[in-house]
């Protein structure tokens, strides 16, 4: 089974901003962003509307410095 090590907690994942230089915030997962619901359902589900292989899992990013939004597409791994 594949899971993502970010949702897991098995690494820390430091990605910089494009605009700034500044460490960005890792947030949850894009599909997380849906609606009100989405943050509940089982992955496999929310991991069929996303558009993304089944193992890369795209997280949203943030710049607490400059604003700059992006979406991080991270490698799952076997658990």
């Amino acid at each position: 089974m594949l899971i993502c090590p970010v949702c897991n907690g098995l690494v820390e994942y430091i990605k910089y901003c494009p605009v700034c230089g500044e460490k960005m915030e890792i947030l949850d997962r894009v599909e997380n962003y849906y609606d009100d619901y989405s943050p509940y359902l089982n992955y496999s589900m929310t991991d069929m509307n996303d558009g993304d292989v089944n193992y890369i899992c795209s997280h949203i990013c943030y710049c607490q410095r400059c604003g700059n939004r992006i979406i991080a597409s991270v490698n799952n791994v076997l658990e």
